[in-house]
């Protein structure tokens, strides 16, 4: 993992939801002097690559992706902000895999990704493409969730999750990392059992003495079982602005719904 970001990929589909992130990735590679690489896949039928999903005009697809292209520079100015931007098409029929590609070809540090609001019956849904990118994810992935309080890539309240079975440390590393250049506070939460209460203590005491030295921490010991409800409840009472997770080798119910439900940017973050 690379911070401060150098090149920051954003998916688009040309829908509301998808523009929702343009204003964080701005003021994210705005932060770091990162590019901007905004990335359009032209959907082919999967039994035939060689076709397109949705036959148009070549000049129709081009006038649109210059249309977003034009946009985000259009957003860029408005945050008074000098970043470099870029147009990057591509065609395939699983847009998932070809935005993780991409982020590969391209070497990016960061993709930044809206989770789509698809209304039914009363839910949010992640859309299947950001599904995809989430699972396994070739960089770390910032999921901005349509409709959250816009928070304009501020990261100066960091929450990040202490698993006492889980021994990966992605998201802290780079926690620490973000922490230490952006002067940001870290607050490093563990749920668990009344009584694994010290054992928890314990493991937030290596973690801050081994990764977060000279970084503000605020340690948590949450007792509870819901860890989806408590962890989203805690960002919400302490007004984090970003919620890192490992992202492991599987992304499971519990991971899916924190990125249903946090009113805020969650940050998938690759071994």
């Amino acid at each position: 993992m690379m911070y401060p970001w150098r090149r920051i990929l954003i998916p688009t589909d040309f829908s509301t939801a998808s523009q929702w992130a343009f204003d964080d990735a701005i003021h994210l590679a705005a932060a770091t002097g990162a590019e901007l690489i905004i990335l359009h896949i032209r959907m082919t039928r999967t039994s035939r690559p060689g076709e397109l999903r949705f036959p148009a005009d070549p000049q129709l697809y081009e006038y649109a992706e210059q249309h977003e292209l034009d946009m985000l520079r259009d957003r860029v100015k408005s945050a008074h902000a000098n970043v470099a931007t870029r147009l990057v098409v591509r065609q395939a029929p699983n847009p998932g895999a070809e935005i993780c590609r991409t982020a590969q070809d391209e070497d990016v540090d960061l993709i930044v990704i809206s989770t789509h609001a698809r209304h039914h019956i009363a839910h949010f849904i992640i859309g299947s493409t950001t599904m995809s990118v989430m699972h396994k994810p070739p960089a770390p992935v910032l999921a901005v969730r349509y409709g959250i309080h816009r928070r304009h890539g501020r990261m100066k309240r960091l929450v990040v999750p202490l698993h006492l079975e889980q021994a990966c440390e992605s998201a802290a590393t780079l926690a620490a990392t973000i922490a230490r250049r952006e002067q940001s506070e870290v607050h490093l939460v563990t749920l668990a059992k009344k009584s694994d209460t010290e054992r928890a203590q314990t493991l937030q005491n290596e973690a801050i003495a081994r990764l977060f030295d000279g970084v503000n921490v605020t340690r948590a010991v949450v007792i509870g079982g819901d860890v989806e409800g408590e962890l989203v409840k805690y960002c919400a009472d302490h007004d984090a602005d970003m919620l890192l997770i490992n992202a492991g080798d599987t992304l499971g119910d519990v991971k899916k719904e924190i990125v249903r439900n946090a009113g805020l940017p969650v940050m998938m973050v690759p071994e």
